[in-house]
């Protein structure tokens, strides 16, 4: 009898062993879950990252070189530019159209590129100008104001409706 219930503690053990492994090998498991979709999030994480500082790139370097070339206008003085955007940057990408009978497909056409795929990205439209408001010393002049007006106008190609120009204190 005593092999017998040397044979169950073994037997026991053994259990034990295996319900511990197959525990370890789970949470082995589900950290690499975690961690490989981490990865993926952050990488797309950053790729938004970089859309948002391009966008803003964008937009504070319109604003700066609208401001330096109002100022060297005739009677605008010192500048202050404030632009009112849409939303972000639009992506148009790349589209593979396949025809087979009465069905149509379209599949983005994705690229691989060390070890990643991204879609092929024909071109990105940046934000439009919905408004803009503009402060300088002469904003008080009605033929500055028109001239700014009127620049503004061109450049960004907005309506005139859209520009307000004030008077610097």
């Amino acid at each position: 009898m005593s092999s017998d219930s040397k044979i169950k503690k073994i037997f026991a053990s053994l259990k034990e062993k295996k319900s511990i492994e197959v525990i370890v090998a789970v949470i082995a498991v589900v950290l690499m879950l975690v961690l490989y979709f981490s990865a993926k999030s952050s990488s797309s994480a950053k790729s938004e990252n970089k859309q948002v500082a391009a966008v803003n790139d964008y937009c504070a370097r319109t604003e700066a070189e609208l401001a330096t070339a109002l100022k060297a206008m005739k009677g605008v003085g010192n500048t202050k530019v404030m632009i009112s955007w849409e939303s972000g940057v639009e992506t148009v990408i790349a589209y593979a159209t396949s025809n087979s009978g009465n069905n149509i497909t379209t599949t983005p056409t994705i690229i691989q590129s060390q070890g990643s795929s991204s879609p092929i990205v024909l071109k990105e439209l940046y934000p439009k100008a919905l408004g803009v408001i503009i402060i300088c010393q002469g904003g008080n002049n009605i033929a500055v104001k028109l001239d700014i007006m009127n620049a503004v106008s061109v450049l960004l190609d907005i309506p005139q409706s859209k520009i307000n120009v004030y008077a610097m204190k």
